[in-house]
């Protein structure tokens, strides 16, 4: 076979996998089945029931990695803080601090989910805190789209502060460093809160009717007495995320440590029964089993994108084009974007990953930089309509008199402050890039 025909008939492959893989989406396939039916048809295609056999083996091999173990590990860990009643006593203590300050309520929201994305990343704080502090903030007559939009940006903080669930996803498709990812989001993630926070107390100064100053009997020995509170999710994050930063565990070893902590936690606010360690791992278990259906789909594609040199040839196309680097990857980031507004991350890091990083790191990027900028991608994904998956999230939470359309109102701005961080982390790589860099 000459080198034209076989360059063909990589072609040929390349647009059949894309182009079934488009037709099974639109048919509302779900994503992990198009992705993994389409890549084992066209590999028994190819190369028959051999073909078939070593990639069933290489997927194995890879799925097997006791690196995935950390994904149960640290849903576990964020399960049983959900009902240990955490979140409650971190709202009550920094209320006694905040509540004060026109705007303190949606400052206190904001705080409370940095602290439970560190200690259980994306999900928990979003939800307790819809629960819990929109109904606070609303009861003392704050501003809806104030209210609803600091929550729910509060609340995707989890995908980039970690330990995050989608980061490990994300690094075991491009076969990166947990570690090194884990602390690459630390500095941005941090960034959001302060620039959320900075918006809220300026926007509520500038008008004041938006967030009303409600003055709350609170004295001095409540707030030193509320420090106690902060403790025991402070020690979570030392134990978890100082471990893996110091060299001391692994990200395997540290998640297995924070489930046991987080356990521990229940036993020490006395919120432990047999029916909160049942619905804990009932939890657990399903959202497992859903991303590792993922990451099996992901592997089969993987392995095949690879082997049938679509790849190789996707990385030459890009690299002929007559244009500069940051066109390709600003052109990226646009995809992403539009992707995030119809459908779900896993499913864009499933299909975007495997293509994305190879290109960005043949054009000499620093693929934990790259990783970061994807995963900020992604947390604005989170908060676009109309797949959003922070808005679908909210409107089954929020109090009735909440609609969609105040939900869908209240982003425009922490999206804003999203993309911000976003091209802010772009024009300056070591904002990612330092943390990981002193990692031990």
């Amino acid at each position: 076979m000459s080198p034209i025909e076989v360059y063909m008939s990589t072609e040929l492959v390349t647009l059949l996998l894309f182009g079934g893989l488009i037709v099974l989406l639109g048919l509302g396939v779900p994503v992990f089945l198009a992705l993994g039916s389409i890549s084992v048809i066209l590999t028994f295609v190819l190369w028959g029931s051999n073909g078939l056999f070593t990639v069933a083996t290489t997927t194995y091999g890879q799925i097997t990695s006791t690196t995935l173990i950390t994904i149960p590990l640290f849903l576990l860990m964020g399960n049983f803080l959900v009902h240990s009643g955490i979140s409650d006593r971190l709202f009550q203590a920094l209320s006694y601090w905040l509540s004060g300050l026109r705007g303190g309520l949606a400052v206190v929201s904001v705080g409370v989910c940095v602290a439970l994305a560190m200690c259980s990343g994306f999900g928990p704080g979003l939800i307790t805190m819809g629960l819990i502090a929109v109904p606070a903030m609303l009861k003392r007559n704050y501003n809806k789209s104030l209210a609803l939009g600091s929550v729910m940006a509060g609340g995707v903080l989890g995908d980039i502060i970690p330990p995050s669930i989608i980061m490990i996803v994300f690094a075991y498709i491009a076969r990166l460093s947990i570690g090194r990812l884990f602390f690459g989001g630390v500095i941005p993630g941090l960034i959001c809160a302060g620039l959320y926070t900075l918006y809220i107390l300026i926007r509520s100064y500038l008008q004041p009717e938006l967030a009303p100053q409600v003055a709350e009997k609170v004295t001095w020995k409540m707030r030193w007495e509320s420090l106690k509170e902060v403790i025991v999710p402070a020690l979570l994050v030392v134990m978890v995320l100082g471990a893996i930063f110091f060299g001391i565990a692994t990200p395997t070893e540290a998640a297995a440590v924070g489930a046991l902590g987080a356990l521990a936690t229940c036993f020490i606010y006395r919120r432990f029964n047999w029916n909160v360690l049942i619905t804990s791992c009932r939890e657990t278990i399903k959202v497992s089993g859903m991303a590792l259906w993922i990451l099996i789909a992901a592997t089969l594609f993987g392995v095949f994108y690879t082997s049938a040199g679509a790849q190789s040839m996707v990385m030459e196309i890009v690299q002929e084009l007559p244009v500069n680097r940051w066109i390709i990857l600003i052109g990226m980031q646009i995809i992403l974007l539009i992707f995030g507004m119809f459908m779900d991350d896993y499913a864009i890091i499933t299909i975007c990953a495997p293509i994305f990083v190879p290109i960005a790191t043949s054009m000499g990027f620093d693929p934990i930089w790259f990783g970061i900028v994807f995963i900020l991608n992604m947390q604005v994904a989170y908060l676009t309509p109309p797949f959003g998956w922070a808005l679908i999230l909210m409107k089954g939470v929020a109090p009735p008199e909440v609609t969609t359309a105040d939900i869908w109102r209240s982003v425009p701005p922490f999206v804003g402050m999203q993309l911000l961080v976003l091209v802010l982390v772009m024009l300056f790589p070591p904002v990612a890039l330092w943390l990981p860099g002193r990692m031990l």
